[in-house]
């Protein structure tokens, strides 16, 4: 079941089905291709552009939310990597929440997705710049609408590494070649399966309703992974 509606309606879906995610058409940009800006905001809420943090260094962007199992679980190794490659400069993408439920329920409008990234960046200790896309969704789609991925993008724009999923040991190596200047082949990485106790606590942030969408989803979600090889 999603929401009925346009616009922020249709991006924010109020319960999570498999549905919500296409593992075999990703649409989002690849390696080689041309970073692309889209104005997003500051945790409190200034606007600002993703080509505002495009500097001297590669970008790490990642996306995740408050509800996402997989962010949480790739959180204390993206906090390791900080520290072991200052070459590089990380970013968090907040998106729409992963799993909705009726203690973080699908964002109505801006003030509420801030509000939800607020939340997230305390409660999971986030050490990277938090910046927040709009109620819309404009730059989670252009990168692809995957609830946590990741992309590495040169000072120049070029997006030198892209995969639908984070994967903190995996991503370590391609990290390391990146910050000092070699070229690394882009590949999709396998997503971790979060620990069963540590999503169970992830998804209680949306709420009951959010642990029962999963479990109900969860058989479509396994065929969906194990169709196009992530399991």
């Amino acid at each position: 079941m999603t929401s009925a509606g346009t616009g922020a309606d249709l991006y924010n879906y109020t319960h999570f089905s498999p549905n919500d995610y296409h593992f075999e058409h990703f649409t989002g940009l690849a390696a080689g291709d041309h970073f692309q800006d889209a104005r997003v905001y500051t945790l409190d809420g200034q606007p600002v552009h993703l080509s505002d943090y495009l500097r001297d260094k590669p970008l790490v962007l990642e996306t995740g939310s408050l509800t996402c199992p997989m962010y949480a679980q790739s959180l204390p190794g993206m906090q390791a990597l900080i520290d072991q490659y200052p070459e590089l400069d990380f970013v968090l993408l907040y998106v729409r929440e992963a799993h909705p439920g009726e203690r973080q329920h699908a964002h109505r409008d801006q003030a509420d997705k801030l509000s939800a990234a607020q939340r997230s960046a305390t409660a999971y200790q986030e050490h990277r710049v938090t910046l927040v896309d709009d109620v819309d969704g404009a730059a989670h789609t252009l990168y692809g609408a995957m609830p946590n991925s990741i992309y590495v993008i040169a000072p120049d724009g070029t997006i030198l590494f892209r995969s639908i999923w984070n994967n903190p040991p995996e991503i370590a190596a391609a990290l390391g070649q990146i910050a000092h200047g070699h070229r690394v082949a882009s590949r999709d990485f396998k997503p971790i399966p979060p620990f069963a106790i540590g999503a169970v606590r992830t998804l209680l942030r949306g709420g009951l309703v959010a642990l029962w969408d999963l479990a109900v989803g969860l058989p479509r979600l396994v065929f969906n992974h194990k169709k196009v090889g992530n399991l």
